[in-house]
């Protein structure tokens, strides 16, 4: 039997002393939000984590903002009755909760996947019970027509290559091409994007891979039909989950928006000048992260164009990891400026703009974010107001002997428009 494995957590929940920079009540809000405690032991829990409450839990996504944090910091920095953008809006964090807080919402994205998640979280289901029923029969149906293939013994559908018969057993490579080839015959174009996304949600479980973030193996024994059955066990949880927030939006009356947009954070072509009341983001963490690596494989299966995200990816690793520390820092200072000047033109005079941002690091020197953000920042029409920061453990074997000096932190950033 394999050792129980921790619980999979967001860094905005790990703890910690908090220090404070700029207004002090503004700083007391930001670090309220920040400081969300560890959730308890497995065996000690008798509610779900709030990290994965309702639609949260559905679909792994690396480096999301605590669900908890984006209530918070909506609740104290977006007016009521106000409207909210999240320009890397990633699975969809920000924007269902600033729904359940009554506040109209706008996504941004480069990865498609994010799109499509955030969309299936937020979009209004006409006849709600009845189309959830029709979603529960389609993944049955699906699971049937993939079962029935494999036992019938036939073959993959399409010549796969090395990336997928590396990733995949083979029996379990065939199972979800049956999985997949099934969603395609579904006829409702809505039940086919919900049911691609509970295939996106098992494909890593199902694979040697370890995890998203990963490029380790391990060992996993995965029976014939397991797939199958996963799927229609993810869809039911889909199903519930989606229950449980309606119930919980219905409360608010009228629903909030939601508006999703594939748009790069440092244009937002898709909106219009001063169009939103305030923003609250998490931007990518500079040299830590390949987005577009960790959701190759979903990207792929889902037989979405990952183009522009590859070539406009904000801060990639794979893209520091060649630079002096001089070079990242004015490539860093240069990215952020842009994103700035974006995030200025599309908020309301006076509006919040809200960043949690880590501190990160190439080489053997930091790159601080609140440091970073203060000097780009005077030069754009945001000002910096408050600052809280926490400090966060560092994994990168690489460039740990950066932060021998000052512990690596997480900070929730303010900044206001003049």
């Amino acid at each position: 039997m394999n050792p129980q494995r921790s619980p999979r957590r967001s860094l905005t929940n790990v703890g910690g002393q908090v220090d404070l920079g700029g207004r002090p009540e503004d700083a007391a809000l930001l670090a309220e939000a920040l400081d969300v405690p560890p959730p308890p032991p497995m065996s000690d829990r008798t509610t779900e984590d709030e990290g994965r409450a309702h639609v949260h839990g559905f679909h792994a996504y690396p480096a999301r903002m605590h669900p908890v944090t984006a209530a918070r910091l909506i609740t104290s920095f977006v007016p009521e009755g106000g409207s909210v953008l999240d320009p890397f809006c990633g699975s969809g964090t920000v924007l269902v909760e600033a729904m359940l807080q009554g506040r109209d919402t706008v996504g941004t994205d480069l990865n498609p996947l994010a799109i499509a998640l955030s969309r299936a979280k937020t979009r209004p289901r006409a006849g709600m019970p009845e189309a959830l029923d029709a979603l529960a029969v389609a993944a049955r149906t699906v699971a049937g027509f993939a079962d029935q293939r494999r036992r019938e013994k036939v073959g993959a559908t399409r010549r796969y290559g090395k990336e997928d018969t590396e990733a995949f057993d083979p029996h379990v490579l065939l199972e979800i091409d049956g999985l997949r080839h099934g969603v395609r015959t579904i006829v409702e174009p809505s039940l086919q994007d919900d049911l691609m996304l509970v295939l996106s949600a098992i494909l890593v479980k199902v694979s040697r891979k370890e995890s998203d973030t990963s490029t380790a193996e391990a060992p996993k024994r995965i029976a014939a039909g397991y797939p199958s059955r996963l799927f229609v066990k993810k869809t039911d949880e889909l199903i519930a989950r989606l229950r449980e927030l309606d119930t919980r939006l219905a409360e608010r009356d009228p629903r909030p928006d939601a508006q999703l947009f594939l748009d790069d954070a440092t244009r937002l072509e898709a909106l219009p000048d001063h169009s939103v009341d305030a923003i609250v983001t998490s931007p990518p963490y500079v040299a830590t992260y390949d987005y577009v690596a960790h959701h190759a494989l979903r990207l792929r299966w889902l037989g979405m164009d990952a183009s522009a995200f590859d070539a406009n990816e904000l801060g990639s690793r794979r893209d520091y990891a060649r630079l002096s520390p001089h070079q990242a820092w004015d490539r860093w200072a240069n990215e952020l400026h842009t994103l700035l000047r974006s995030l200025e033109r599309v908020v309301r005079r006076g509006g919040p703009v809200v960043l949690l941002m880590a501190d990160s690091a190439v080489g053997d020197e930091p790159l601080p974010a609140d440091d970073v953000v203060a000097s780009v920042a005077r030069e754009t029409a945001l000002e910096c107001v408050a600052r809280a920061s926490q400090p966060r453990p560092h994994f990168h074997k690489l460039t740990r002997n950066a932060f021998r000096t000052r512990p690596r932190s997480e900070h929730a950033l303010l900044l206001r428009r003049r």
